[in-house]
């Protein structure tokens, strides 16, 4: 009965209190269904609006981008899911995990530093050598009436009869001297002797000119009467190469006869791709076969490189000197050759064997230890290194190689994926790199990579198409989901020092306009010089990662047109990649014209600065005693700056600071002082005077803002002291960095 009379007391409160109670249910299930939906993941609950939206893209064309699946606007392939892991940073970087590199069978290899090793093969043929073939001709008219080297090919050794000639002229000179003869042995008197002696010695001469041997003219001074024949006698042993004549032919004074060739001695002639010559030089040794001797390996030296490339065929000639006293050597053979080339920096070849040897410069067979002449033509020596040898080296003048696998080529560009230090999973990044020759199964790296880095050698192509699915720069679109530059400001970091790459920029545009190439390497060298110093720790993660790749860019171009002749073409390059930094970055293209700089102002600038910068850094510091002690001193330095208007400004606001009493007033009198000196420095010290940045404070001199000059990039106040001492920014280089 109690049970009873208690549910009546609940069913007659839930009636008077169902008009407050469901409304109240209704909302609080409606606010519980209208709930983003939950899940787990890896114990991590994610809201769903914390969920990026899925994108779709084509494998072909990663620049479309669609909210759903389905076929591609360009060429109709179905799109697949578009996903961006947060854990890949970087334009060129890709996070690749253990068990995805396995299955891509990515491989990496070390960057080398050694020299190049590389084999050249060439096909060549056996050649006469020029040089020793000797050619007959008739010193006097006449009829050939007997032919004994009747036939090419005839070998014939020195002073062998090759022919007889009936010469009218020659049997008048032939009684001339044996009457000569005759009546200098019937001579009875010295000075008659004598006499006659000289009319002999001139028909002897005279027999010599028409071509005729001491042994001849001998055998003709025991004649009674002259002969109608004279025998024509070889020149030297070899083989009769060119036959001119047929017995009984008419003969004029002239006419070539004969051409001996001696083959103690031939010419491997040979044709060189253009991609061969970095390793050819004159001298170097040089290994053939030829199948007619198979097993025996012949040697000699590369005596000749033709200056004129063929344009149609793009080969070069090359020629070989050979040794062939035993004759095993025939003109006509065909033979492979080989050299072998070990190459360091600046394609520079060792070779112990010629490195501090003296070389002849026609005939590269005759090496010497010491300075001397050649034994052949009597030509000076010259030394090895002046034509590319060099004696082993050390490890850091040897070129850094890379395997050729590992590069991937399109264009003018070079792009391979350098594995970066991890703990966790691999990441790769992309990067363009400039190459040399390619040196067997390496190519020669100019610049881009450093010694000992991890490139892929197998899988990077499939890494260049997952950046390409990524949108990301790769090798066929390096400038893949890069946004333009606008209206912003360049990072602040970058910009206050950019101008000393402009002034660099400036100087080798002027120096290339007035075809100065001693100028225009040194600028050159300059420009990238102070490229590779700028600093950008401080820059946010995207525009590091923008800076890196553009600084890449044109670090790539700059090596570029080092090794380019210093003309319009070369400049034309920088300034095409000047202009992308730009286009990207924001930073400006334009070069700094070189200011002409009076050497008068630089001792006493250079003093003038040192007492200025120690102002600087006591003001900074809070150091009213040093700064005060510091201020006559910068006067009396100011004093002996050449006279200009800009000095007399400089001394008046010197005047006005040297009147105050205390560090708050040195302050407030310290901004002319640096606005003037900082244009003195700009209009006679510029890249004259060590490391010298501007700094500019917003806040100094009640809002308005003002300069400073440091020689750190690094900002220290010294308007504000310790109370405010990183306040301002680096805008600008204005002298080159050491």
């Amino acid at each position: 009965m109690q049970k009873k009379n208690t549910l009546r007391r609940i069913l007659s409160f839930v009636k008077k209190t169902a008009f407050i109670l469901l409304p109240l249910i209704f909302f609080f299930a409606g606010w519980w269904f209208a709930q983003p939906s939950q899940k787990s993941d890896g114990g991590h609950v994610k809201q769903a609006d914390e969920e990026e939206p899925q994108l779709w893209t084509c494998s072909m064309h990663p620049q479309i981008r669609q909210p759903q699946p389905g076929p591609c606007p360009i060429c109709g392939m179905n799109l697949i899911p578009h996903t961006v892991s947060k854990h890949e940073g970087g334009l060129r970087k890709i996070t690749i995990s253990e068990d995805s590199a396995a299955l891509l069978d990515l491989r990496v290899s070390p960057v080398l530093q050694a020299p190049a090793n590389v084999n050249v093969q060439m096909f060549g043929k056996i050649d006469y050598d020029e040089r020793k073939i000797v050619t007959t001709t008739a010193r006097m008219g006449g009829r050939l009436d007997r032919l004994y080297a009747d036939f090419t090919g005839t070998m014939v050794s020195k002073g062998d009869a090759l022919g007889e000639i009936y010469s009218p002229d020659l049997i008048l000179a032939q009684h001339t001297l044996i009457h000569s003869k005759k009546e200098w042995q019937k001579a009875k008197s010295a000075t008659e002797r004598k006499r006659l002696l000289r009319t002999l010695e001139s028909a002897r001469e005279k027999m010599r000119l028409l071509n005729l041997s001491d042994d001849q003219i001998a055998a003709i001074e025991l004649l009674e009467k002259p002969s109608n024949y004279i025998t024509i006698l070889a020149p030297q042993t070899g083989v009769v190469v060119n036959l001119n004549v047929k017995e009984g032919q008419y003969l004029k004074t002239g006419d070539v006869l004969f051409g001996i060739a001696d083959l103690t001695s031939v010419w491997l002639k040979m044709e060189a791709y253009e991609s061969d010559l970095p390793w050819l030089r004159y001298a170097q040794q040089v290994s053939f076969n030829v199948e007619a001797i198979p097993g025996k390996t012949f040697h000699g030296r590369i005596a000749f490189i033709d200056p004129q490339l063929d344009p149609q065929r793009r080969i070069v000639k090359v020629r070989v000197n050979v040794d062939n006293q035993k004759r095993l050597l025939k003109p006509g053979m065909f033979a492979n050759a080989s050299v072998k080339a070990k190459v360091a920096m600046n394609g520079r070849v060792l070779d112990a064997d010629l490195a501090g040897k003296w070389i002849s410069p026609m005939h590269p067979e005759i090496v010497k230890s010491g300075p001397g002449s050649c034994d052949l033509c009597g030509m000076p020596l010259i030394p090895a290194e002046e034509f590319g040898f060099i004696a082993p080296s050390l490890p850091s003048e040897n070129p850094l190689l890379v395997p050729a696998s590992a590069v991937l080529r399109t264009g003018k560009r070079a792009v391979v994926y350098v594995r970066l230090p991890a703990e966790n999973e691999p990441i790769f990044e992309g990067r363009e790199i400039v190459l040399g020759s390619r040196a067997g199964d390496f190519f020669i790296v100019l610049g881009g990579l450093d010694k000992g880095e991890l490139v892929a050698t197998n899988g990077a192509f499939k890494l260049d198409s997952e950046l390409q699915i990524k949108a990301k720069p790769s090798m066929m679109n390096p400038n893949a989901g890069l946004e333009e530059h606008s209206s912003k400001s360049p990072p602040k970091q970058i910009s206050g020092q950019w101008p000393s790459v402009l002034r660099s920029y400036g100087k080798l545009e002027w120096a290339i306009e007035l075809d100065d190439a001693t100028a225009a390497d040194i600028n050159l060298t300059a420009m990238q010089d102070a490229l590779r110093k700028i600093k950008y720790d401080q820059l946010r993660a995207k525009d590091q990662d923008l800076w890196k790749e553009f600084s890449m860019r044109l670090d790539n171009t700059l090596t570029i047109a080092r090794s380019m002749p210093a003309n319009k073409t070369s400049l034309a390059l920088i300034r095409n990649q000047m202009n992308e930094t730009r286009r990207f970055m924001g930073l400006s293209s334009t070069p700094i014209a070189p200011i002409e700089t009076d050497k008068k102002w630089i001792t006493p600038l250079t003093a003038s600065k040192e007492t200025y910068l120690s102002l600087a850094k006591a003001l900074s510091s809070d150091h009213e005693i040093d700064a005060l002690k510091l201020i006559p001193q910068l006067v009396a330095e100011a004093k002996k700056l050449p006279s200009a208007t800009d000095t007399a400004q400089l001394l008046k606001s010197l005047k006005h600071l040297d009147m105050q009493k205390d560090i708050k007033g040195i302050r407030a009198a310290f901004k002319p002082v640096s606005t003037n000196f900082l244009t003195i420095v700009r209009n006679h010290g510029m890249d004259n005077l060590g490391n010298l940045y501007t700094v500019h404070c917003p806040m100094a001199d009640q809002g308005k803002g003002a300069d400073w000059l440091s020689d750190k990039y690094e900002v220290k106040n010294p308007y504000f002291g310790s109370s405010m001492l990183g306040c301002g920014d680096v805008t600008d280089t204005l002298s080159k960095i050491k």
